[in-house]
């Protein structure tokens, strides 16, 4: 009997400290982020390739240890495209060993992303493509842009529909508790 209190404690401590991160990231659901989704049971992170400018496959698991910034664009999505410059800000300022911002393009050719990289002077991202045009369906979204971040194990910790002003005080609240979290 006392064996099945002690679970049934930790397991109620434990529900409580995931209950406390997910209430607590939702409080930066407001203004620039109302958008902002914490999931009650987000779907595993997916395990899927795209590929790199050169045509090396390359996967989510890949950066594994890092918070991860996922963001599914296209040159054809104008909010996508208004996005990709502050994304870029983003990770110039805050790309280190532990964060990291990964673009995925859903064009049709990764020749178009590339000219757009160039055009806009996106030189702190690094350009990934999927090819087979299946990442929406697999890290579950319904439209472009979409920007999920990922705790270092590789779980999902929130998402944010549509584009985002990257450099907002608010949303700079948001990465400091990521990541100081994570």
């Amino acid at each position: 009997m006392l064996l099945i209190a002690v679970i049934a404690c930790v397991f109620v401590i434990v529900q409580s400290c995931s209950i406390e991160q997910s209430s607590s990231l939702q409080r930066f659901a407001k203004g620039g982020l109302k958008k902002l989704q914490v999931l009650d049971t987000p779907p595993v992170q997916p395990k899927m390739t795209f590929k790199t400018i050169d045509g090396t496959n390359i996967s989510l698991k890949d950066f594994r240890g890092k918070t991860v910034l996922l963001n599914v664009w296209a040159t054809w999505c104008v909010p996508c495209v208004a996005e990709i410059p502050s994304l870029n800000t983003l990770q110039a300022e805050r790309g280190s060993d532990n964060f990291v911002v990964i673009t995925i393009s859903m064009d049709r050719h990764i020749d178009d992303a590339k000219a757009f990289f160039d055009k806009a002077n996106i030189n702190a991202l690094t350009l990934y493509h999927d090819p087979t045009y299946g990442i929406s369906a697999k890290v579950g979204v319904e439209g472009i842009p979409i920007s999920i971040f990922y705790s270092p194990s590789g779980k999902e910790i929130a998402r944010i529909p549509g584009d985002v002003d990257w450099q907002s005080a608010q949303t700079n609240a948001l990465l400091n508790s990521l990541l100081n979290t994570h």
